[in-house]
C-alpha cells in the first residue's frame, strides 16, 4: 500500500501561482522513520511557540507571520524550513508536482460553483494524483494500491473529494505537440515528458484528516518552499536545492501550468 499525502499553497486569489505537492510514501518503509524524524525538527521550535495550545507546523506562518519573530531569528526559522524540506530526498520519497498560474485562461468555470482559485487548485490537485498514479503503476509491485491523503479542508473538500473518480473516469492526455520542451530536453534533443493523465491504482475515497499528520506537515513544507520558487520570490532557489539538492530552470515553468516529479531512481518517468 501506498499512501499519497498531498498539500497545496498559494490557493487565495491574490496568490499568483496555486501549487499542489504530493508524497508518495511506502507505509512500511517510511512512515516510522518520518515521524521521527518531524518529532526531532519540531523539537528544535522555540518552546514559547512548540508548547501553544494547537500548535501546528505551518511553513508559511513560520516563514511570514509576524507575531513568530520574537527569540526566532530568521537564520533558525530558515534552517527548519530547508530541515523538513530535505526528508523526502533524505528517505527516498518521491515528490509529484503540479502548478497554475492565476493567469491561466479556461472557460465554463461558472458551471463548476467553483472560483477561479478553487478550479485551479482542483485541476492542480487532479493532475497530482496523476503523476502520483503512473509512479505506482510504473515502481510499485503489480498488485499494490494507492490511497491520497489530503488535509480536511471544508470549503474545498466536497470538490477534491471527486478528483481520484473523475481521473479514473476520464483519460485526460496531451500529445507530445502540446507538450512545451524543458531547457533539458532541448539541449538532449528528445521529450521525457509524459502526456499521460490517468489513474487506475488509487482508490476512489481520500482519506481527509486534520491539521497536525506528520507527513501532511512535510507536504506543507514543500509546497511552500515550490510556490516560492515558482512566485519568484526570495528564498526559493534555496527552498528547492533543500528539497532537490539541486536547482530548476525557472523558464520551465514560465507556462499557465505545469507539472513535474523528482524521484531517486535511476531513471525518470
Amino acid at each position: 500500500m501506498r499512501f499519497v499525502y498531498m498539500d497545496e499553497a498559494g490557493t487565495s486569489e491574490k496568490e499568483p501561482v496555486t501549487v499542489v505537492v504530493g508524497l508518495v510514501v511506502e507505509a512500511d518503509a517510511h512512515l516510522m522513520a518520518i515521524e521521527a524524524a518531524v518529532s526531532e525538527i519540531l523539537g528544535g521550535v522555540p518552546s514559547q511557540y512548540r508548547t501553544q495550545k494547537n500548535f501546528v507546523f505551518h511553513a508559511k506562518e513560520i516563514w511570514g507571520d509576524s507575531r513568530m519573530r520574537e527569540g526566532w531569528t530568521q537564520a533558525h526559522r530558515l534552517a527548519i524550513l530547508k530541515s523538513m524540506m530535505h526528508l523526502p530526498r533524505r528517505f527516498g520519497i518521491p515528490i509529484v508536482l503540479s502548478m497554475y498560474r492565476r493567469s491561466a485562461q479556461f472557460e465554463g468555470i461558472e458551471s463548476t460553483g467553483m472560483s477561479v482559485a478553487q478550479f485551479q487548485h482542483f485541476m492542480a490537485f487532479g493532475n497530482c494524483i496523476a503523476s502520483a498514479d503512473r509512479y505506482i503503476r510504473d515502481y510499485a509491485r503489480p498488485s499494490e494500491v494507492g490511497t491520497v491523503v489530503a488535509e480536511d479542508v471544508p470549503e474545498m473538500r466536497r470538490f477534491l473529494a471527486r478528483a481520484v473518480s473523475l481521473w479514473r473516469e476520464n483519460s485526460f492526455s496531451f500529445s507530445p505537440d502540446q507538450l512545451i520542451p524543458t531547457a533539458k530536453e532541448v539541449e538532449q534533443g528528445f521529450l521525457r515528458q509524459v502526456g499521460d493523465l490517468r489513474v487506475t491504482r488509487l482508490r476512489r475515497n481520500i482519506h481527509f484528516v486534520e491539521k497536525g499528520d506528520p507527513m501532511l506537515m512535510v507536504a506543507d513544507a514543500c509546497a511552500y518552499g515550490f510556490r516560492r520558487f515558482l512566485a519568484e520570490q526570495s528564498f526559493g532557489d534555496e527552498f528547492v536545492e533543500a528539497m532537490l539538492g539541486g536547482r530548476l530552470n525557472i523558464d520551465d515553468y514560465r507556462g499557465p501550468c505545469a507539472m513535474d516529479n523528482f524521484y531517486s531512481h535511476p531513471r525518470t518517468i
